[in-house]
C-alpha cells in the first residue's frame, strides 16, 4: 500500500479527529521482518492488529509512520507527530 492509498490524520474530518484521543507516538520501530515491528503509542507497546483502550487499532506500521483506524475511519499517522 502506498502512502496516498490512506488519508492523513490531519485531513480526516473535523468530528472524527475531535472524538479521537490524543496519540503520541513515542518509538517507532520498522524492520524489513513484520514480527519484529512495533510502536509505543500512548505509553503501549503495539504491533500490527492490537488497539488502545480507546478503540483505536494499529493496522500497519511503515517506515514512516503508521496506519490506524478508528470508528471504521483508516489514517495515516505520521511518526513524528507532523
Amino acid at each position: 500500500m502506498a502512502k496516498s492509498d490512506v488519508q492523513s490524520y490531519y485531513d480526516l474530518p473535523f468530528a472524527t479527529r475531535k472524538a479521537l484521543p490524543q496519540l503520541r507516538m513515542s518509538m517507532h520501530v520498522y524492520t524489513a521482518d513484520p514480527k519484529q515491528r512495533f510502536v509505543i503509542l500512548d505509553g503501549a507497546r503495539m504491533v500490527e492488529g492490537d488497539s488502545t483502550p480507546d478503540n483505536v487499532a494499529l493496522r500497519e506500521i511503515r517506515p514512516d509512520g503508521v496506519i490506524l483506524e478508528f470508528q471504521g475511519q483508516r489514517f495515516f499517522f505520521p511518526r513524528d507527530g507532523h
